[in-house]
């Protein structure tokens, strides 16, 4: 059940932390981009699309060929993982285009072009999620395809194709949709998966069912929908955005009769449109997570509510004793977007959190200034 509570209104900031945008290349129209050291040299190096970027010149180096179609690439996710166990990081990867989970292996030593494996085509692809869904310390793969539902872990296997074997997780078919996320739901140290319009119970053995729970109804939401205790009362809470249309919010659980979930619904930030991606991460090392979100720009081709207002990217902080959300300006009216799929990471060294924001108008970085003030 969703109940929808009043507007909190958002407090004015304070004790911004700054960042400096460096501007990787402003001609890309990729929208993922991950941050891993291609080349083994020691320094994180930037792959986002058909290309990779060399630290710390950001030299771009040739990955694949990509065509464009109509203002889309088939490149929803680039999400690093050694995959076959070989020593070099390759890309995990997503698309709508070609309804696949495929990953893409980094040549090594050789150089040269990056060779597509794929995994399986489920259908439309928005993009994909890194998760540790089992708890056995490795990545596993969340793909948010728009008309089936399924996870993905990988294993060596000395028999298959490269020595990596893909197995394939069911989930239920209610799980599909715009928008997708992964968290511990119920408090049972488990990780369930989060859908629009409900949620899906990991099961206590390995081999049993998953069970949709339909709780709620969020629309066409962010990917991911985030599983994160807001309050700080002991249970988790959803973060979500309307990933097409103007609307930031958080959904507080509680607890209903007969020991029914009850699931309330608040405004953080109604002002801008089209946050299709967002991160809990702790930017001002304060040991609190802040809220990293940005708009997508033509998320479909300028057509959406919003779709070519400014651009922008803020970071909100919850003030639990006041109940309400500081936003902070990390970008306002400049040239960078937040993209379909952005990486979080200490790329420079400094102790700080930095990020890449890629998009239709341009890969940049933004580095955290907090250990340079």
């Amino acid at each position: 059940m969703i109940l929808l509570a009043g507007h909190i209104a958002l407090a004015a900031p304070a004790g911004e932390v700054k960042f400096k945008m460096h501007t990787i290349n402003a001609e890309s129209k990729f929208e993922a981009a991950g941050v891993l050291d291609v080349d083994k040299d020691g320094q994180l190096d930037i792959f986002c699309g058909g290309f990779w970027y060399k630290a710390p010149r950001w030299e771009k180096v040739f990955v694949r060929e990509l065509k464009e179609l109509d203002e889309y690439f088939v490149d929803f996710a680039n999400l690093p993982a050694d995959v076959d166990g070989d020593g070099w990081t390759d890309i995990v990867n997503a698309a709508w285009h070609n309804k696949a989970i495929f990953w893409v292996r980094n040549p090594g030593k050789a150089g040269g072009p990056w060779d597509v494996h794929i995994v399986d085509e489920l259908g439309n692809i928005e993009t994909a999620l890194a998760v540790d869904i089992n708890g056995d310390k490795q990545l596993d793969y969340l793909p948010n395809c728009v008309t089936d539902a399924a996870w993905y872990e990988y294993k060596k296997d000395p028999s298959a194709k490269l020595g990596v074997k893909w197995i394939k997780h069911v989930l239920p078919k209610e799980a599909a949709g715009h928008g997708i996320g992964a968290g511990d739901v119920n408090g049972d140290g488990r990780i369930d998966i989060v859908a629009p319009r409900g949620w899906v119970e990991q099961p206590a053995k390995a081999d049993g069912p998953w069970e949709w729970r339909q709780e709620f109804d969020f629309g066409v939401t962010s990917i991911p929908i985030l599983v994160h205790d807001v309050e700080g009362d002991g249970d988790a809470d959803l973060i979500y955005g309307l990933g097409h249309d103007y609307g930031l919010f958080w959904v507080e659980q509680g607890k209903g009769g007969a020991g029914k979930r009850t699931w309330t619904r608040h405004e953080i930030d109604k002002s801008w449109s089209q946050p299709h991606f967002m991160l809990m991460v702790d930017l001002d090392n304060c040991g609190k997570a802040e809220l990293l979100t940005g708009k997508r720009y033509r998320a479909h081709n300028g057509h959406d509510p919003g779709g070519n207002d400014p651009r922008c990217i803020y970071y909100y902080q919850f003030d639990a004793a006041k109940g309400q959300w500081m936003r902070h300006t990390v970008s306002e009216k400049g040239p960078a977007a937040f993209g379909i799929q952005n990486q979080v990471i200490d790329i420079d060294g400094d102790g700080d959190l930095d990020f890449v924001a890629p998009g239709k108008s341009g890969l940049y970085l933004f580095e955290n200034l907090l250990r340079k003030n």
